[in-house]
């Protein structure tokens, strides 16, 4: 995965909460950061490179996607990069002209009109939905990894609802998707794993003792 670093003459460090390798030259100047596939073996608190790369694998185990917006999700359960099991969910959540979603709609107003009621009990469906599957695929298959895209007032309502997610907000499984994600459905789902397969290296200085 990496050159041998250390006897390149560089210093490596681990940034367990960025999930990022960084190595620094003799003057204390970044030469690089690394981060690896996101569905890899996650970096650990305190961790020494060469305890990381011992339990690096050559494939990635089984792992989970979740990508949420208001009224569409997509969920994947991914085996060494290849889909197994996936869903796509769409509800009706959000008023036409305004386009605002029914989880900040009623925090305004509305809330005893018909269609404010239909949007309601869709919202409170979509989320159900979700948490059953994930349940459903959680006793199937435990996911080592949990990639997830959501904004944080839909990641709350999820934590909420009953059903609940077969995991909690500080579940070391964890990871946020760093990329932009458009509408979820099944081809946004394979879209957004190729690019969490993809490790990601960021070259500040060359330095010829990395080549080869």
């Amino acid at each position: 995965m990496l050159p041998d670093l250390e006897e390149a003459g560089l210093w490596i460090s681990l940034d367990a909460k960025r999930q990022r390798i960084t190595a620094l030259n003799e003057q204390d100047e970044k030469v690089f950061d690394y981060r690896p596939p996101l569905p890899a073996v996650p970096i650990a608190p305190d961790q020494t490179l060469e305890g990381y790369l011992s339990q690096v694998q050559d494939e990635p185990g089984s792992y989970l996607i979740l990508l949420m917006q208001a009224g569409a999700a997509s969920l994947g359960l991914f085996e060494e990069g290849e889909v197994t099991l996936h869903k796509a969910i769409k509800k009706y959540m959000v008023r036409k002209k305004q386009g605002k979603a029914q989880l900040n709609y009623l925090q305004t107003r509305g809330k005893s009109k018909a269609g404010s009621r239909i949007r309601l009990a869709n919202t409170t469906r979509f989320l159900e939905e979700i948490n059953e599957y994930l349940q459903k695929w959680e006793a199937y298959e435990p996911a080592e990894r949990i990639l997830y895209y959501c904004n944080p007032q839909l990641w709350g309502l999820l934590h909420q609802a009953q059903p609940a997610p077969p995991f909690d907000k500080k579940d070391a499984r964890l990871a946020k998707v760093p990329f932009d994600v458009h509408t979820p459905d099944h081809e946004e789902l394979l879209r957004i794993n190729r690019k969490c397969l993809q490790a990601e290296l960021r070259v500040y200085l060359e330095d010829d003792r990395l080549n080869g």
